[in-house]
């Protein structure tokens, strides 16, 4: 029976940008809201089988253009979900799964997206799985005869259900996070989860460690919203939707989220630091749910959250001050309708330093199946708002929970989690689709 998971954050990849200053914007209401301004079409809508169904992850690109992602489900007889490519013919798309998760051991259920390293090789994560069930870090390695070798780098222990992206450090090793587990308890959840690393030893095998487990409110964060991003300096970044020292609850999670820093010693050792703890009202953002976008030196950092503002979400900016102090602007409120309703999924920029990203929620359309939008940076320092497209649900597919990917000629590709053509076990919960967004 295909297992239902309840969405709390978003998808993230590893993205550097050098912030202009940051003006407040001070939002667009609904009747001001543009209506879509791109081109969007469906590549590929999952049936629900051995295909995959209800992608939750973002995509990644090779050098071909080919895409490539997960499925949270579908896929075999025990629908644990698949790793699938979607391969480029002319103006049309082909897909093929690369592997299918099956029978538990192996992984279940994953909900981030992939990566590559040098050699071709993905890598990615099962949020259930292993020994345990507490999920699992896989690669699939190429095998020269147009297949892919599925192997488990790690199974969880400490750590429970990964459900973020990985990102390597320049050495090779790889870091994520844990929605769950670890030693400390949060109220209304088993734990309160973790950071953790992978480092990949001379014989090939691969050592997991937990770098740092949550201790939650009121004085840490709790259940990591996204993974990690790196400075240039090695410094691990991210957030946490619930936890820190001020009142919000999300889902009954405590707290109203933080952003925190990890700092290795070069011994192996890590310290936390949380920068920033979000608080309720004034219009500020609250409840993180994707990743980061920072500069190199990590002083600059942007991104989502899933309430605040006017109570629908926000994007904003974290700027470090000369006294170590950090001071948060909302550069977007989301006003739910045509504005669109809780971003989730990494947010990524182009070379005008514009910003990208989705919303699970909300749009132009009775009910609100999502949208995509952009902010544009102006010559006076706001950011103004361009939806570029309304998902109408249906075949048209409806709720993005992953962010977006760019070609490099402004075309962009992401998943829907429902909707499509084909109908999956759940009456209409329709299975998903990947589509794409021509300006």
């Amino acid at each position: 029976m295909r297992r239902n998971h309840c969405w709390i954050g978003g998808i993230e990849i590893l993205a550097l940008l050098v912030l202009l200053p940051v003006i407040s914007s001070g939002a667009t209401a609904n009747k001001d809201s543009k209506a879509p301004t791109a081109k969007e079409k469906v590549i590929y809508s999952f049936q629900g089988g051995t295909d995959g169904a209800n992608p939750m992850s973002d995509l990644v690109l090779d050098s071909s253009g080919n895409l490539y992602g997960t499925t949270n489900n579908g896929g075999g007889a025990n629908e644990y979900g698949t790793v699938f490519e979607l391969k480029r013919n002319g103006e049309s798309w082909r897909e093929q799964v690369l592997y299918r998760f099956q029978d538990g051991a192996d992984g279940e259920y994953p909900q981030a997206g992939l990566i590559f390293d040098s050699s071709g090789n993905l890598y990615g994560t099962t949020e259930r799985g292993g020994p345990g069930d507490l999920g699992t870090v896989f690669k699939l390695a190429p095998n020269g005869k147009g297949g892919w070798t599925h192997s488990i780098l790690y199974s969880f222990v400490v750590g429970a259900y990964p459900s973020s992206d990985l990102v390597f450090d320049a050495n090779g090793n790889l870091y994520g996070t844990t929605l769950f587990g670890g030693v400390n308890s949060c109220e209304g959840a088993p734990a309160c989860g973790t950071v953790f690393e992978l480092i990949k030893q001379s014989n090939g095998s691969w050592t997991g460690s937990t770098l740092y487990q949550f201790a939650g409110p009121p004085n840490d964060g709790g259940i990591p919203s996204s993974g990690v991003v790196l400075d240039s300096a090695g410094n691990l970044y991210g957030m946490t939707v619930a936890g820190g020292s001020n009142h919000c609850f999300l889902q009954r999670f405590p707290g109203c989220g933080v952003v925190y820093k990890l700092t290795p010693d070069g011994k192996g050792n890590w310290t936390e630091t949380v920068l920033f703890n979000f608080a309720r009202g004034n219009g500020l953002a609250v409840s993180p749910s994707a990743g980061l976008l920072i500069d190199e030196d990590g002083d600059h950092l942007v991104g989502t959250t899933l309430q605040g503002g006017d109570g629908l979400g926000t994007i904003f900016a974290l700027d470090e001050s000369n006294n170590a102090t950090w001071k948060q602007v909302v550069l977007h409120r989301f006003y739910e309708n045509r504005d669109g309703r809780s971003p989730v999924g990494q947010l990524i920029t182009d070379s005008n330093h514009n910003l990208f990203g989705v919303t699970i929620e909300g749009g132009g359309v009775v009910g609100g199946a999502g949208m995509v939008f952009e902010l544009q940076l102006t010559k006076e320092g706001h950011w103004n708002e361009t939806i570029l497209h309304d998902f109408a649900g249906g075949t048209d597919g409806s709720y993005p929970e992953g962010g977006l990917v760019s070609d490099g000629n402004g075309h962009l590709y992401g998943t829907t989690s429902q909707g499509g053509t084909a109908t999956c076990s759940e009456g209409q919960n329709l299975c998903g689709t990947v589509y794409e967004i021509t300006p």
